[in-house]
């Protein structure tokens, strides 16, 4: 029991000490100025935590969009996150508790989710001819990820998807093939490794690992923009 206590710190906690938790990570990350990097800690404790309380709301989806389900609610959270790191001083406790808050704001982004999952679906294939090896780099350099640039060096950001700390980059994989995750496939990307190499290297097509690859490039840049700017 201790151990699960530990493991888990919201698994025996009530309500009210979840949302005074909540409350106090909040306003820790307002004391900070904007842009510090120690509101971006504070930030992310507070995401965590989040997180950790599985406490978070599931909206519905159309039925004919319940197979997307995961992605949509992917997408949705990680919009919801950069919001909150760069509008946590819209947070009144006066007014609610943050998962009150942080709910409401989640309802709110899911048709947008719904928006992007939808387009994405309807992408044209690639072929052969028309493969691009893209960076994580490219983020800065391509225009449609401008809005979400990584004003940070390889090094850190080779640090921060070795890390994971949310466990997105390592779950994420081409289908049917566990080992073909996001991390592996950005990591070594960012060693240098030619497409052939990794497709060798993981045995997946060219044209399927670049398809992936750019997909959730598209699909985490609120991630990279969020937790890498400070």
């Amino acid at each position: 029991m201790t151990f699960l206590a530990n493991q888990h710190p919201f698994f025996w906690g009530t309500m009210s000490e979840i949302d005074d938790r909540l409350r106090k990570l909040a306003l820790e990350a307002q004391k900070h100025p904007q842009g510090s990097f120690q509101r971006k800690k504070a930030v992310d404790r507070l995401l965590r935590s989040l997180q950790n309380s599985q406490k978070l709301c599931y909206p519905p989806v159309p039925p004919h969009l319940q197979g997307l389900y995961s992605e949509i609610y992917a997408i949705a959270k990680q919009h919801l996150f950069c919001y909150l790191f760069r509008k946590i001083d819209t947070y009144k406790p006066e007014k609610g508790e943050v998962l009150q808050w942080v709910n409401f704001l989640l309802r709110r982004r899911f048709p947008e989710a719904i928006g992007e999952v939808t387009r994405l679906g309807k992408g044209k294939q690639l072929s052969w001819q028309n493969v691009k090896r893209m960076t994580l780099e490219d983020l800065d350099a391509n225009p449609s990820f401008q809005d979400y640039s990584v004003p940070c060096e390889e090094d850190e950001l080779r640090e921060y998807i070795e890390e994971d700390p949310d466990r997105i980059f390592q779950t994420a994989h081409v289908s049917n093939n566990p080992h073909a995750t996001f991390q592996c496939i950005a990591l070594k990307t960012i060693e240098g490794w030619s497409w052939q190499e990794i497709s060798t290297e993981l045995g997946v097509k060219i044209p399927t690992l670049s398809c992936f690859y750019q997909r959730n490039l598209t699909r985490f840049k609120p991630y990279f923009h969020a937790y890498l700017s400070h």
